[in-house]
């Protein structure tokens, strides 16, 4: 099977993840960091981590989620992988795509309305999309 994966699967996976982060903000505002996998098989996976240890801030937890990544990488259980952090307050979603041939993070500005007093509800608009090619962390 070939290392590198295609602009389908990468977009398939970026999608899927910015999908989720949006269903996030719109229902609760917020979110904490939320970790996705191309598996080897090309099925796309929202992955738990249950974390016991202490936590100095958000990089920690970003630095954990990419060693918890880089070993899935190195024995193939993974082709690709997204870390999508909450950028509330700069209205904006961060998606870290990396795979063996790609490594970016796209940022994804959003403007939110707000309706409702008791039952608050949440919509987003999603903005134009930046790209940073960045140093592949996982793979």
């Amino acid at each position: 099977m070939d290392a590198n994966i295609s602009q389908n699967a990468l977009d398939r996976l970026f999608s899927a993840a910015l999908e989720a982060a949006v269903a996030r903000i719109e229902k609760d505002g917020h979110f904490h960091p939320l970790l996705f996998e191309q598996r080897a098989d090309g099925t796309i996976q929202n992955v738990a981590v249950l974390e016991t240890g202490s936590i100095d801030g958000a990089q920690s937890v970003i630095d954990r989620l990419v060693d918890l990544l880089r070993n899935r990488g190195k024995d193939g259980t993974i082709r690709a992988a997204a870390i999508v952090i909450d950028r509330h307050e700069d209205n904006a979603v961060e998606v870290r795509l990396r795979a063996r041939n790609y490594s970016a993070d796209i940022r994804a500005p959003y403007g939110i309305e707000t309706r409702g007093l008791i039952r608050r509800r949440r919509e987003l608009t999603l903005g134009e999309f930046s790209v940073q090619t960045v140093a592949n962390d996982v793979f």
